[in-house]
């Protein structure tokens, strides 16, 4: 890249000394001078283009030089940032008509400083030197000088302008692009954050509205019913309902908050919450939770993934083969969690079915997947189910 950008440079400067080497002989020591020290100026356009352009203007008036005063003077009209200014002092007055009209002080300072030294480099061109031979004043050869002279002046003008106008254009289009990118970013957000909230209104006007009313009616069954057995199973639901109730409204409120607000969408139950769901599948569930948490602490999502990962296996344990033993392992090795629920055959013969999407062990795999973990869910050799995961959480530390 930086060997194509100075292509265009070096190519000039051996144009330039090429020219110097050439005509040498035509103007005596003195143009020969002045002609190296304009070729020499060359490097120093892009940083200081006006005294470049000074420099080369006595080897243009001496000589027979030509590529570096045109060097000097597209460099001056191409105008890179920063090098030259870019408005005037003062503005056009409102209702002076067209812009051809406009007086001296309301021109842009870079396109008056542009048109002076293209008029500058022309005038220099056609005024013979004094001390040079004798320039004969025929029509002719004055209206060749003029054209001469005009086109030298001209046309590294007009590129340079030309080049102006790309580069402006190229950063015109690039914001555009940035424009646009943003506004899709804007309406992306705004349809997520419209979804949301959609979402987080349906489940408060319906599951929070059958869940409320599992809860009052457990509470009342349990005052009312006969027998402990009957008023435990009651209290029981009347828990699970608050406790639904409860996660409902956090979810509710996560989905309410703005996109960019930085809130951890995952937080939720951990790891701490796992013994509970084990002491609440009965006595035939056993879990074994030691090391899970040695080390640091897993990341929330991490612990949030395998509480739902238990969570889900425990329920279909409870919904497709009620009363089998099963196996809760949740244990951290090698930078890896490992989540495991094995279940065996059932014990009773499964209650009348319970509505399901179908979503639950789909759910577990994208929860998995995102992490950057697996997820198998597959008949286990014992005649029963076995849900594994393996949820990357890095290295545990050392400890001393």
């Amino acid at each position: 890249m930086r060997l194509r950008a100075a292509a265009p440079d070096t190519a000039l400067l051996a144009l330039s000394a090429t020219e110097v080497w050439a005509t040498r002989s035509f103007g005596g020591p003195v143009a020969l001078f002045f002609a190296c020290l304009g070729t020499a100026a060359l490097p120093a356009r892009h940083r200081f283009p006006l005294t470049a352009f000074a420099t080369t203007l006595p080897a243009l008036a001496l000589g027979y030089i030509w590529f570096s005063p045109m060097g000097t003077l597209y460099e001056i009209s191409a105008g890179r940032p920063g090098r030259l200014p870019a408005r005037g002092p003062r503005t056009a007055p409102e209702g002076t008509g067209p812009e051809r009209w406009l007086p001296f002080g309301a021109v842009p300072a870079r396109s008056a400083l542009i048109g002076g030294c293209a008029l500058v480099a022309g005038v220099v061109s056609f005024i013979p030197w004094p001390f040079r031979d004798p320039v004969g004043w025929a029509l002719s050869d004055t209206i060749l000088a003029v054209m001469l002279s005009a086109l030298l002046a001209v046309a590294p003008t007009a590129l340079g302008l030309l080049a102006s106008s790309r580069r402006e254009l190229a950063g015109r289009l690039d914001e555009l692009a940035a424009s646009r990118e943003r506004e899709r970013s804007l309406a992306a957000e705004q349809a997520v954050v419209r979804e949301r909230t959609r979402l987080a209104r349906e489940m408060h006007d319906t599951v929070a509205h059958h869940l409320s009313l599992i809860a009052v009616q457990s509470g009342a069954l349990e005052v009312t019913a006969e027998g402990p057995r009957a008023q435990a199973a009651a209290g029981a639901v009347r828990e699970l309902s608050r406790d639904a109730l409860d996660e409902l409204r956090r979810m509710v409120g996560l989905l309410r908050l703005p996109v960019a607000d930085g809130q951890d969408l995952a937080a939720g139950p951990g790891l701490a919450g796992i013994p509970a769901l084990v002491a609440a599948a009965g006595p035939r569930t056993h879990g074994e939770l030691a090391g899970a948490a040695d080390g640091d602490a897993p990341p929330a999502e991490v612990q949030h993934a395998a509480y739902r990962i238990v969570q889900e296996a425990l329920t279909n344990v409870r919904k497709h083969a009620p009363g089998a033993r099963t196996r809760v392992l949740v244990r951290r090795s090698d930078g890896v969690l490992l989540v495991e629920v094995r279940n065996g055959p059932g014990g009773q013969a499964p209650p009348s079915a319970l509505p399901s999407g179908g979503h639950g062990l789909a759910g577990l795999r994208e929860r998995a997947v995102q992490l950057g973990g697996d997820f198998d869910a597959l008949p286990a050799s014992s005649g029963g189910f076995l849900v594994r995961a393996r949820l990357p959480v890095g290295p545990p530390a050392e400890t001393g």
